[in-house]
């Protein structure tokens, strides 16, 4: 008997939770669309291993209710930490170290005599301390040759990339955390040198086909693009970003049960792949005074360990905090220029996780 009723308190008490977890999501969704110019919201919730998922408004707009689980959604530079775990993949299958020098994956014609070539390992371009240029905003990228502002990204081909790295031999803070988009394209490129193949193509090995996640693209082909929720900045609609050579930096379309299912891949840690995430959720600046994973920004909120990343493009904006220590994570996505208060919804629903 007292078996049962404790099983019974049990079930009552997580169906309490779950209609006051409900409550607080539905109420950050009120918050969201008092902006009538907001579209689309997709928030995703691990609790302990339980998974919570609720869509909001449209695609094109809020008054058509079209945002479900299929929704691609722009997450920005939340790629990072799926070119990281290519790395970490490559080095657990001890194809690479993170410890290689850059300049062993690049032609001797651009690195010999440069400085760097010495200095910048691949877990420099991982920590964003390599000390290379950022290129994070259309206004960086205009004294450049070949700049189109209909296309700003577009010259960041393989030979342009190159191009930059022989002709600059100053490090703008080497071993310093400086946020850098063309650090983690140039990781990607290495990458691929250093396999013989194609960025896209390790996406495809160690992403879509490793970890089962079909619905997660670099870019979108014309057979899904009635399902992306079309980026917006403020009322007008924006182009889906278009990266080049800086693809694996931000160039990422995905579902939020893809998103979810990747975040959840770091809780539960898979046999197969439990070195790989290991290593990037480990704190790779030791003794330094500051605590960065590959691609994984690491903080203390009330005591708890919490591993951060979010993302922002043209018109879409995203977030994801992991809980390791809860067994929790939480998700949001949004398709308009909402990254400040995305972080704010955020860490209301980590607070309830962590307490």
């Amino acid at each position: 008997m007292k078996k049962v009723i404790l099983v019974f308190f049990l079930v009552l008490f997580q169906t309490m939770f779950g209609q006051s977890l409900k409550h607080q999501i539905d109420s950050i969704a009120a918050i969201h669309f008092k902006d009538t110019i907001n579209s689309g919201l997709s928030i995703g919730i691990i609790q302990k291993g339980e998974i919570s998922s609720y869509y909001f408004g449209g695609k094109y707009t809020n008054q058509i209710k079209d945002i479900d689980s299929t929704s691609l959604f722009e997450i920005g530079s939340v790629t990072k930490l799926y070119t990281s775990f290519i790395l970490a993949s490559l080095e657990v299958g001890q194809k690479i170290s993170r410890f290689d020098l850059l300049s062993k994956y690049l032609p001797k014609t651009i690195s010999t005599g440069k400085k760097w070539s010495s200095k910048i390992r691949l877990v420099d371009l991982a920590t964003h301390t390599s000390g290379l240029p950022g290129f994070d905003n259309t206004k960086s990228l205009m004294h450049l040759k070949g700049f189109d502002e209909n296309n700003p990204y577009g010259l960041f081909t393989e030979n342009f990339m190159l191009f930059i790295l022989k002709t600059m031999d100053t490090l703008n803070g080497y071993g310093q955390v400086n946020y850098s988009n063309f650090g983690i394209g140039v990781l990607g490129l290495a990458m691929a040198k250093a396999e013989k193949t194609t960025f896209e193509l390790l996406f495809k090995k160690y992403i879509n086909d490793g970890q089962n996640l079909k619905s997660t693209f670099l870019n979108v082909s014309e057979q899904y693009l009635t399902d992306v929720a079309i980026p917006h900045r403020k009322s007008n609609v924006m182009p889906l970003i278009q990266l080049a050579g800086l693809s694996p930096s931000g160039s990422i379309k995905t579902t939020l049960p893809d998103l979810i299912t990747f975040l959840n891949l770091h809780l539960q840690k898979p046999k197969i792949i439990t070195r790989v995430i290991d290593m990037v959720l480990d704190n790779q600046l030791k003794g330094q005074g500051q605590a960065v994973g590959l691609g994984w920004g690491i903080h203390q909120i009330k005591d708890e360990t919490v591993y951060f990343h979010n993302g922002g493009t043209y018109g879409s904006s995203s977030i994801v905090i992991l809980i390791p220590s809860k067994n929790s994570a939480v998700a949001i996505l949004a398709n308009n220029n909402s990254e400040n208060e995305l972080m704010g919804y955020a860490l209301k629903i980590v607070d309830r996780l962590i307490n």
